[in-house]
């Protein structure tokens, strides 16, 4: 898999990375003003919108004056749905507040945070700030690259990320100027990655010892298994005393750096699909007397209610599930309303 990434890698492709999305803090962003078209997985035609911020446009956008602006990745971001149908888009509606979506496709937890430092200054009327997990998250907020952690990526993904309860930083600059620097950092992360995987090596049987034993095995794999199985499918993700340290000291400082901007600061846990609806709730029961008091944070999971079979578009072809529907993102937007609400 290593051999395969870094065979791809080129000159010209990381140039045009770089000048497209690439960014040498977070380790990509939307820009504009732009506009792109796609079918999302039923084959029906979306817009993506994009401001001069690069903000995702919608209906009742309000650029500069928006309240509220709310980081996370592609659920926020709105994947698959028009810009009207997504979460920010209905919050907005329903509310009557005014919200800028910073969502950013495959973003984690660590990259949503350090997106909202550079957008805060520009929105000078904002008063709440937003951090949406989608539950998935946790398995990008500790890696480095993510080609290490999921084979169809962009190659040129190296990113942000948290270890022993830190933010280590993009590499920066150099590492999207300099082929051979890349390279380097991309190395790095095969071998040093929370989600490393051992080289085929002799003495063979160790390396097979060292797969077994690898975070990679443990919460992809056999994970995945016991989903089968009917476990919720990020159960042992959240149970993971590291991944949950991190995630903790995550929160904290997104807190912290919030209240020091005048920022309201709001956390949520988004389901990735029905197959786990409570792991993120386990969480905060165990590990909420930890964060910041100043902190709102809810599971989207709690809502009562909610058809979880509609809460997801499928695949027709192939039956796999899909980024939310347009009831889904409803929920979502709902459930933020009512936190913003209580707090």
């Amino acid at each position: 898999h290593r051999q395969s990434v870094l065979a791809r890698l080129t000159e010209d492709d990381l140039q045009r990375f770089r000048e497209s999305t690439g960014d040498p803090v977070i380790g990509w962003d939307n820009r504009g003003p732009d506009l792109r078209r796609e079918n999302n997985c039923l084959g029906e035609p979306i817009s993506y919108r994009y401001d001069q911020r690069g903000a995702r446009i919608h209906d009742v956008d309000q650029g500069e004056r928006s309240e509220v602006i709310i980081v996370g990745d592609s659920y926020t971001h709105g994947d698959e749905a028009q810009g009207d149908e997504t979460y920010p888009a209905v919050l907005a509606k329903i509310s009557g507040r005014t919200v800028a979506n910073h969502g950013v496709g495959g973003h984690g937890p660590v990259q949503a945070f350090l997106n909202l430092q550079q957008k805060a200054p520009l929105y000078p009327r904002a008063l709440i700030a937003v951090l949406a997990i989608m539950n998935e998250n946790l398995y990008r907020m500790v890696n480095s690259y993510r080609p290490v952690l999921y084979d169809g990526s962009s190659e040129y993904t190296l990113k942000p990320f948290m270890r022993d309860g830190e933010i280590v930083p993009h590499p920066g600059e150099p590492a999207l100027a300099d082929l051979e620097v890349f390279m380097d950092e991309a190395r790095s992360s095969f071998d040093e990655d929370f989600w490393a995987k051992p080289g085929a090596r002799f003495p063979y049987l160790v390396s097979v010892a060292r797969g077994l034993t690898s975070n990679y095995f443990r919460y992809r794999k056999v994970q995945k298994a016991m989903r089968k199985l009917g476990s919720p499918e990020y159960s042992l993700l959240f149970q993971d005393p590291e991944i949950a340290a991190n995630l903790v000291s995550l929160l904290n400082r997104f807190t912290e750096w919030s209240l020091e901007a005048g920022l309201m600061p709001v956390a949520m846990f988004i389901p990735r699909n029905p197959m786990d609806v409570s792991s993120a709730s386990g969480f905060l029961e165990q590990h909420g007397g930890h964060l910041h008091p100043e902190l709102s944070i809810g599971d989207v999971a709690a809502m009562p209610g909610v058809d979880w079979e509609r809460f997801n578009l499928v695949d027709p072809g192939r039956g796999d599930t899909c980024h939310p529907s347009s009831y889904g993102y409803r929920v979502i937007a709902e459930y933020l309303a009512g936190l913003l609400e209580a707090a």
